[in-house]
């Protein structure tokens, strides 16, 4: 497997004629007893992607086992009537155009995950401050 790297200055000059992708890392972090409510919203928003929208070349889940609510000394916390904070959860998202990733948000899964965030307490934040980062791939593989 040979590493990408960054594009060279011939297919840079290419790339800038060509709309940018949009990488995407979003890190919602769920109270612990909506956990599986959340990503059964993002199983449902991958799926749709993955058969419906072309311009949506990744969207990988990714859970923090760290943070699961099995972690050691969760369960005291637990046992005492404290609300606990769920596994943080990494979604990296790629789309070839930011069209692409306009239509992503127009899908009927993803309004229904909007939808969601505003009417359950799904998250142990407040929505607007999901961490949520557009990024710039640098060098890796898949």
């Amino acid at each position: 497997m040979a590493i990408q790297e960054t594009p060279t200055a011939s297919a840079a000059a290419a790339a800038d004629e060509a709309p940018p992708a949009v990488e995407i890392i979003a890190s919602p972090v769920p109270w612990a007893d909506k956990e599986e409510r959340l990503l059964s919203l993002f199983r449902s928003i991958a799926a749709h992607a993955e058969k419906n929208e072309p311009g949506c070349t990744r969207y990988l889940i990714y859970v923090h086992p760290s943070t699961s609510p099995s972690s050691p000394g969760r369960r005291d916390l637990e046992n005492q009537g404290t609300r606990l904070r769920g596994s943080k959860i990494e979604i990296v998202e790629r789309y070839t155009t930011p069209a692409a990733f306009e239509e992503h948000t127009r899908s009927e899964p993803f309004r229904a995950l909007v939808q969601a965030l505003g009417e359950e307490e799904l998250l142990s934040e407040d929505p607007g401050t999901i961490e949520e980062s557009m990024v710039r791939f640098v060098a890796g593989f898949e």
